[in-house]
């Protein structure tokens, strides 16, 4: 099985290692570095260049300021002579600020096309992922939580890690060309300035977990109510809502969890805002200090009107630069957080469908020995000392009332579980030997909450074959294409589907379900009838029915349970039904009660036995006869 994530205390962020951040970072800078190269070195080499474009517009605007003061004061010469060098300035700090322009115009692009290509490598490892986990990983909340998280969070957040990291060291360089800058207005200036934006960005950090943290503990009551809302707008519980009118239960739940959100929210915005302001006075108290020193310095006479817009528009950038130095860093933090849901997610131990050896040929037998078995998290056996046998050429019922196992066994035969104890044999040899997915792909299988996909008929169809069926089926041409779509067919005469497929506009091309345009919504037995459809498409040596008739009306009934019995003839045919008109054309029916089996044998035998078949078996008789 595979591995759980950890559980971690929803009121507390999962521990995290300098050494694991370090790791989760080189990972995420990798996960950037693959996805595009050339736009990755584009991005950090203009980053670089536009570092160095704030102090030239300072400077030049320091020289700007001081050529209009010396004109205004007659020190520049002729007054054409004076306007050709402030002119010359002028241009220089457009040309700088058009430069600025296109850089960031050029880089935004880039930046947009790596975060997409970006979004869709990490989505699809993600999808990879959860199509590599067993079944047991998706019932396990944890792991569905896990799931949720990373396809939900990461979506920008490695682009946000390597933008940071330029965005250091862009601010680095700009507030040390900066910084020289201003060195020559007095040596506290810069101290003061620089330190006026710490408050803001400790502010900013602290914040930034803590929302981090409300974000992590809602994980488990978000999905549920994100489940609330699904109900409320899905065409196929509308109708139980309405009917039972139970609609307003749940919007009711559906607020109480809002409400929840609200109140954690709310008392984050009021801390983060008490705190904020508080930073804000602060910052501007050691600004007003730092301008002091300035005024003091230009009463003196030290200083140049050019050195005092020097000042003015220097403070903006230092406060700006030393503050994205310093959330540079939180930032970084904070995404590689938000990376590490990605990261234990993809550090999930995969299930164990592709681990050992490769199954080959027909299944001609199928044996369980004492077998028991227990689900993930629970303390109690499901099943208890199981024993039976199928061979190619028999039909196997399972009966029992609901929650007695049956649904349990299929899933024990077809590997989506393994046992807790005991052996499952195929052809006689320990099946645990076996890699799950080279066993299952001899099974074919009906479940009773079978899928009813938002597809084309024909997709619905070929589904039962996969995903190497389908894009041979996309990639086909000629008598390929035409031997295929024969076999889509042919699996839908059997099922019964072909009568209603025609009167669809577009056939076995038409959409189903009510999602997308042109889609047409199918009864309930319709799309039992497609799911039979997909089973017989996919073939195999063993046929599995859980419940096959339970959307279908009499008549339909009969003609399904007849293709059954013909499509049995040489295979092994498993079948889990309520309804003994089925269960009774099977050569042996395992009676199942709370895990356990308590009858086998025939429908004769059983009769014969006269136990809990025979009294379950002519009650559902009574049942039809009591009205003649």
């Amino acid at each position: 099985m595979g591995m759980r994530a950890p559980r971690v205390p929803p009121d507390q962020l999962p521990p995290v290692s300098p050494r694991l951040m370090l790791r989760d970072l080189g990972a995420t800078l990798g996960l950037v570095w693959e996805a595009n190269r050339l736009q990755t070195v584009l991005i950090a080499t203009l980053s670089v260049v536009q570092a160095l474009l704030p102090a030239a517009t300072l400077w030049v605007a320091k020289l700007l300021l001081d050529a209009v003061a010396a004109a205004i004061a007659g020190e520049l010469g002729a007054p054409a002579e004076a306007l050709g060098r402030m002119l010359g300035l002028l241009l220089l700090q457009v040309g700088i600020s058009a430069v600025a322009s296109v850089l960031a115009s050029f880089q935004g692009a880039i930046r947009e096309l790596l975060g997409d290509a970006l979004q869709n490598r990490i989505s699809r490892r993600i999808l990879a992922k959860a199509n590599e986990l067993d079944l047991p990983q998706f019932e396990d909340p944890t792991s569905y939580d896990a799931l949720q998280n990373a396809y939900r969070e990461v979506g920008t957040r490695p682009l946000g890690v390597f933008t940071q990291i330029v965005a250091l060291v862009q601010a680095l360089v700009t507030l040390g060309s900066v910084s020289a800058l201003m060195s020559q207005l007095g040596w506290a200036v810069v101290p003061l300035v620089l330190l006026a934006s710490v408050p803001s960005v400790i502010v900013s950090s602290r914040f930034g977990t803590e929302g981090y943290r409300m974000i992590r503990r809602q994980a488990a009551d978000a999905r549920r109510q994100n489940y609330l809302g699904m109900l409320l707008t899905n065409d196929q519980a509308v109708k139980e809502i309405r009917l039972f009118d139970f609609g307003d239960y749940l919007m009711e739940r559906w607020q109480e969890y809002y409400l929840g959100f609200r109140r954690q929210l709310v008392s984050l915005i009021r801390r983060r805002s008490g705190w904020g302001l508080a930073a804000s006075l602060t910052s501007t108290g050691l600004v007003g200090a730092a301008t002091y020193l300035v005024l003091r310095r230009a009463a003196a006479g030290a200083l140049t009107v050019g050195d005092f817009g020097l000042f003015i528009q220097g403070i903006a950038q230092l406060q700006s630069q030393f503050s994205n130095l310093l959330s540079g860093f939180t930032g970084i933090y904070q995404h590689l957080l938000y990376m590490r849901n990605l990261f234990e997610f993809l550090e999930l131990s995969t299930g164990d469908s592709e681990t050992g050896e490769e199954w080959s040929g027909p299944i001609e037998s199928i044996e369980f020995r004492d077998v028991t078995f227990r689900y993930p998290l629970t303390d109690r056996d499901v099943l208890r000392g199981i024993d039976f046998r199928v061979d190619k050429g028999q039909m196997l019922a399972l009966v029992g009332e609901n929650g007695a196992g049956k649904s349990t066994i299929v899933k024990l035969i077809t590997a989506l579980y393994r046992p807790t104890s005991g052996t499952i044999l195929v052809n006689g040899q320990d099946a645990s030997r076996f890699s799950a997915a080279s066993l299952r792909a001899e099974m074919s299988t009906v479940f009773q909450d079978f899928g009813q996909y938002q597809m084309t008929v024909r997709e619905n169809i070929a589904l039962g074959r996969g995903s190497e069926e389908l894009d041979a089926e996309e990639a086909a041409v000629g008598a390929e294409a035409a031997a295929i779509d024969a076999a889509v067919r042919q699996a839908g005469r059997r099922a019964g589907a072909e009568e209603f497929v025609s009167q669809l506009p577009k056939g076995y091309d038409n959409m189903l379900g009510r999602w997308f345009e042109g889609g047409r919504q199918l009864s309930g037995g319709q799309w039992q009838r497609l799911a039979l459809a997909r089973l017989y498409f996919r073939g195999g040596s063993v046929l599995i029915f859980d419940e096959p008739t339970s959307a279908l009306d009499a008549d339909a009934e009969y003609e399904v349970i007849e293709t059954l019995r013909e499509q049995a003839r040489g295979r092994i045919a498993i079948i889990v039904s309520h309804r003994f008109s089925t269960v009774r054309m099977a050569e042996r029916i395992v009676v199942l009660e709370g895990g356990v089996i308590t009858e086998q044998g025939s429908h004769e035998e059983l009769l014969e036995v006269d136990g809990t078949y025979a009294r379950m078996f002519h009650r559902q008789a009574r049942g039809y006869l009591e009205g003649y």
